[in-house]
Formats: structure tokens, C-alpha cells, sequence
């Protein structure tokens, strides 16, 4: 089969992001195609990897090239953290210049190891469960989105023309900008918090780039290399538990892990379906007793818990197709979208 379609019937998926994802199948070059347990619709299908051959689609990558998932371990003892105290000092600053979060779903995140099911594997990443961490999820910000405008259209480059040569050598400045950026957007972070760290990375694993694989070309739009990337993380929303896992490459799911939950609900329809069940305010504070800071109103609704599909459920789905093995769990303190 073209395209595989990695569900159960326990997880939510959007017949309109299936139909979007195998309307790609036909595309020249285009070889196999796998929607991840996270897909959903968006300019293109996010949450999906696309294996194509003498052809390859910017399109398909996006405009945030090399946009990632970094998890930091900081020196500062969870006990020691004044939660409450942080988050008054945080409410009224922001991260401007060079160096930026973006928007969406985008966040740094003051986080602790919630559960450990794995002490094994969590020893050789050094986890240690008295310290807090730093999760951050941002891209290649500006940069990605001009080499988007450049090259994003749906006829393809072709293996080897100067077309090709130049998008790929654009693309890889763009992934090390985008771990660049997070590298900084840690130590501004950690800074204006004024938390110890030196901000060791235990997992940095990227969800949107092209990877080359014995002459192949993999599309990962919203999906993580289990080649490239022994362990990962995959980030819940706001209001629920990101997972630390030890991924599982297999061949049948193009070498694939979910980045995250998935959307469930259009941005555009978050506040009209959700403003009547929470005020705003109470979107500040999650189900798990964290704290959500945004000066963007709306972004409260689009980035709410239930404007996403369950993360357990993305899990579950990823442990029936053995693709990962669940390491430890991180429980969201304070999220930040400034």
C-alpha cells in the first residue's frame, strides 16, 4: 500500500487529513507515504513522513525547516523553585531579536520528570529526577520561511539540478540556525528566570526537514527519524505530560515517531467552540497545575488541551506499531510564549 495510515480505534484522526495526505501519492517520485498517529491537516499534511525518489518537495517540508523539540536539564532543584513567584516575574517580559520562540505551538517549558518507566535507559541520558528541565520547541523562524517562498512549489526539484543543489544547501543552514536557536533561546530563558544552569542537552530531535537514506529522500513533515534520533521526545500540549522515548526504527513506518499530539480543532474555530467553557483567565492555568504565559489572547484557545488529540492516545498507538519504548514522562511548571 501507497500510503499506511498508522490509527486504531481508540485515536481520533481527521478523514480530511487522510484524504490531503494520499492526494500526494501521485506526485512524481513519490514512493510511500505514512500518516503518523499525530496527523492533521495544515498547508500540507503535518504529522506524516513522504519517501520519494529523483524528486524532492519543499512544499512538503514547510516553512519551518529544522524546527525541533530540545530538552535542557538546568542545576536548579525542583524544591527550590518558587513557582507562583516565577511566573509574576515572567508575566511581563518577552524574548525579542535574533533569537525568538514563534508563535503556534511553539514554547519554552519549565518541566520536571513526572514518572520514570524506564530507569535503565534514563540513566544513560542522565535523567535526574530532582532537577528541573527546560523543554523548547521552536524552528528556523524567518529564515525557514524565505527559503518556503523561494522554492515551495508542488512541481518538485529534480535529484541533482541546480534547483536541488541549492535547496539543500539552504535547507541545512536552516536546521543549524534552528539549533542554534533554541541553544540561545536556553540561556535567555534560564537568564531571565534566573535559574542555574548550564544548560546540558540530555535530547534534541527535529520533526521538519528532508532526510537522505540510501538514495531516497524522506519528507519529515511533523515526524521524527528513528534513524537519525535514539531518543526523543514527543511533546504533549500545555495541560498534559510530554514522553521521553527510546525510538524503534522500522522499515513499514518509513523509520517515523509522532513529534506530538496532533490538532484536533482548526485554529480559526478554537475560540468560537472553547471561549463558552473556559474565560480566558482560567486558560492560563492547566488541569496539571502549571502555569500558561501568552500576552496573545487568542493563542490561549488555539493552543487549550482540547484543541488537541489526546497524547496518551498518539502513545498507545506508537507502542501497538512498536515503534518506541516509553523512557519517563514530563510534567509541564510553567509554559512560555513570549
Amino acid at each position: 500500500m501507497k500510503v499506511k495510515i498508522m490509527k486504531n480505534n481508540k485515536l481520533w484522526m481527521e478523514d480530511n487529513a487522510i484524504r490531503q495526505l494520499e492526494s500526494i501519492a501521485d506526485f512524481k517520485g513519490v514512493e510511500s507515504i505514512v500518516g503518523l498517529p499525530d496527523l492533521h491537516m495544515g498547508k500540507q499534511p503535518v504529522g506524516c513522513t513522504i519517501c520519494t525518489q529523483q524528486f524532492i518537495y519543499p512544499f512538503l517540508i514547510g516553512n519551518d525547516i529544522g524546527c525541533g523539540v530540545t530538552l535542557y536539564e538546568t542545576q536548579e532543584k525542583i524544591r527550590k523553585i518558587k513557582v507562583e513567584r516565577l511566573v509574576r516575574k515572567l508575566e511581563n517580559t518577552g524574548i525579542y531579536g535574533k533569537y525568538s520562540i514563534g508563535g503556534g505551538n511553539h514554547f519554552i517549558e519549565l518541566t520536571a520528570i513526572d514518572k520514570v518507566y524506564n530507569q535503565d535507559l534514563a540513566n544513560q541520558l542522565g535523567i535526574d529526577t530532582k532537577k528541573a528541565y527546560l523543554l523548547i520547541h521552536s524552528g528556523s523562524r524567518a529564515i525557514g520561511e524565505s527559503i518556503y517562498r523561494e522554492y515551495a512549489s508542488l512541481e518538485g526539484l529534480e535529484e541533482a539540478s541546480e534547483r536541488f543543489n541549492s535547496y539543500i544547501e539552504e535547507h541545512d543552514k536552516a536546521i543549524a540556525y534552528a539549533r542554534d536557536n533554541r541553544n540561545h533561546l536556553a540561556d535567555i530563558f534560564t537568564q531571565m528566570a534566573n535559574i542555574k544552569s548550564d544548560n546540558r542537552i540530555v535530547i534534541d530531535c527535529i520533526h521538519n526537514y528532508l532526510e537522505m537514506v540510501d538514495g531516497k529522500y524522506y519528507h519529515r513533515k511533523g515526524s521524527i527519524s528513528s534513524l537519525s534520533h535514539t531518543y526523543a521526545i514527543i511533546a504533549g500540549t500545555r495541560g498534559s505530560s510530554s514522553y521521553i522515548v527510546k525510538t524503534i526504527p522500522r522499515n513499514d513506518e518509513l523509520y517515523s515517531v509522532s513529534h506530538g499530539c496532533g490538532r484536533k480543532i482548526m485554529r480559526s474555530e478554537c475560540k468560537g467552540k472553547l471561549q463558552s467553557k473556559y474565560k480566558r483567565d482560567e486558560l492560563k492555568r492547566t488541569s496539571l497545575g502549571s502555569y500558561v504565559i501568552s500576552k496573545d489572547k487568542a493563542l490561549l484557545y488555539e493552543e487549550a488541551t482540547e484543541a488537541y488529540k489526546r497524547i496518551d492516545d498518539v502513545i498507545e498507538t506508537l507502542l501497538q506499531y512498536k515503534c518506541i519504548e516509553i523512557i519517563a514522562t514530563l510534567k509541564p511548571m510553567v509554559t512560555y510564549k513570549c
